[in-house]
């Protein structure tokens, strides 16, 4: 059972730190977007959505 319990702990940690990268990119479009130049911050929104889905993807539907 400890075994069982140490797995799922490394994968909440995992998933929370995959969460916290996805906010820190959305953050970097958002600076983007907002302070250097609008198309670069479109851009970046674009990546952060598609690594979203990824995750998503990868993380939740395909399940080994």
């Amino acid at each position: 059972m400890p075994r069982h319990r140490g797995r799922v702990a490394v994968k909440v940690m995992i998933h929370a730190g995959v969460v916290a990268l996805l906010y820190i990119a959305f953050s970097f479009a958002l600076f983007l977007g907002l302070q250097v130049r609008p198309l670069y911050g479109d851009i970046c929104l674009g990546v952060t959505a598609v690594l979203a889905a990824a995750y998503v993807y990868f993380g939740f539907i395909r399940r080994r």
